[in-house]
């Protein structure tokens, strides 16, 4: 008999989970690392590097609430993996397939759907094991800030030494972490756990879904969606084209970016805990979109760096309330509200992103984060709209079990 509590394999199996997160969201990171490579090494032009981000986004926007879907109605948790490893196929062909902007664009489409694919699972399974607080969906969702922050370095290092021909190299994280994902969580990847669907009637009719709240959470996070991807793809361009700098000191603002965001993750989940989801909300996008006007008057390349690291600490505060506040408006549907939420945060923006791209090919790259204060600006305004909402209890991997053979048992 095991001596390991189901608080210790909870806590063990959440930073795996969070791990496997830092894994999946590394190939959306090395998506806008390898842009200013394509640029310079394949002379892809703006309007075509914004067509790449578009691939790795556009097919995601409609797959990703389709996975939220399955994994409300089947529970299907091995999606997780299976997302994992076509995300890091993907970017690991791209380069070998360069000469081919198609090509590129088909595998990078691939990787696009499995992030989709792996963060509705990966989601429910974080809720479940961290008891469905901020905090928990902060520690979680810090997993994909770190996996981006730590992309530009691993692709500056494999494209660097190995060219864009050695980006089969990127394909170690899937691999490494997602063999301890199965390691540490095989009998729940493999089993057919609890779905949401099959919830008792009684529970789902306590707590219905209010999907006025959720459109206009999902209104905010598209400001927020546009303004991350707009950053991440263009804030190295930015540096290149307007202080003439090199690519790799460019790219110390890509990874500031997203490193900085990982710290606003991890405060905002403890802050909204304490102080209220809607608050930290509010104050996120306030402190993003004074950090992008800073960005568009920067007067030198560091005051652009210290810019990024602001503004990803204000968009990532808010990042796990948001994620929460739309369990507790749709709390039947989990799966379909994670796909929403997290597909939104990457979807809307690559489907704008190629607009971006060709404003940025007419006047300047400095247009585009014009565009991006703008809308956050909006984002602000729109949260006030927002209310709070507590859900019910969150079930526990074994309390499901339970409850499916209590089912069982009365059938």
């Amino acid at each position: 008999m095991s001596t390991t509590s189901p608080g210790t394999r909870n806590r063990l199996g959440l930073w795996a989970l969070t791990a496997t997160h830092a894994a999946n969201d590394f190939y959306t990171g090395a998506v806008a690392a390898l842009l200013p490579f394509f640029v310079l090494h394949a002379e892809y032009s703006y309007a075509a590097v914004a067509g790449i981000t578009l691939a790795a986004t556009a097919l995601s926007s409609v797959a990703q609430p389709m996975f939220g879907y399955l994994s409300d109605r089947y529970g299907m948790r091995w999606m997780s993996l299976a997302g994992l490893l076509a995300a890091g196929a993907g970017i690991a062909l791209s380069g070998i397939v360069v000469d081919s902007y198609a090509a590129v664009w088909i595998v990078v489409a691939i990787s696009g759907i499995g992030v989709a694919a792996y963060h509705p699972a990966a989601t429910m399974e974080a809720r479940e094991l961290g008891g469905g607080t901020s905090g928990s969906m902060s520690l979680f969702s810090v997993g994909g800030n770190v996996g981006v922050a730590l992309a530009p370095s691993a692709v500056i290092l494999v494209v660097g030494t190995f060219g864009l021909s050695g980006s089969g190299f990127l394909m170690i994280p899937a691999v490494v972490l997602g063999l301890v994902h199965v390691l540490v969580s095989w009998k729940h990847l493999f089993s057919r756990t609890v779905a949401t669907e099959r919830a008792p009637a009684a529970a789902k009719a306590s707590i219905p879904d209010d999907w006025r709240a959720f459109a206009w959470l999902t209104a905010v996070l598209a400001t927020w969606s546009v303004a991350y991807v707009g950053t991440s793809t263009f804030i190295s361009l930015y540096s290149i084209q307007r202080f003439d700098v090199t690519t790799g000191f460019a790219s110390i603002a890509l990874s500031v970016f997203p490193a900085a965001g990982a710290v606003g993750t991890l405060a905002g989940g403890w802050l909204a805990d304490r102080f209220g989801r809607l608050r930290i909300v509010r104050t996120g996008y306030l402190l993003a979109a004074v950090s992008a006007i800073a960005i568009v008057l920067a007067p030198s390349p560091v005051i652009v760096i210290v810019a990024a690291a602001v503004l990803g600490t204000g968009l990532f505060l808010p990042f796990a309330a948001q994620i929460t506040l739309s369990h507790s408006y749709l709390p039947n549907r989990i799966g379909m509200a994670s796909g929403v939420t997290l597909g939104l945060t990457l979807s809307l923006g690559g489907l704008v992103s190629p607009l971006l791209g060709s404003i940025a090919d007419h006047t300047s790259v400095q247009s585009v984060f014009v565009i991006v204060a703008v809308l956050l600006v909006a984002g602000f305004a729109l949260s006030f709209i927002l209310k709070e909402r507590r859900s019910g209890p969150v079930q526990s991997f074994q309390q499901q079990n339970e409850s499916s053979e209590l089912e069982s048992a009365n059938d």
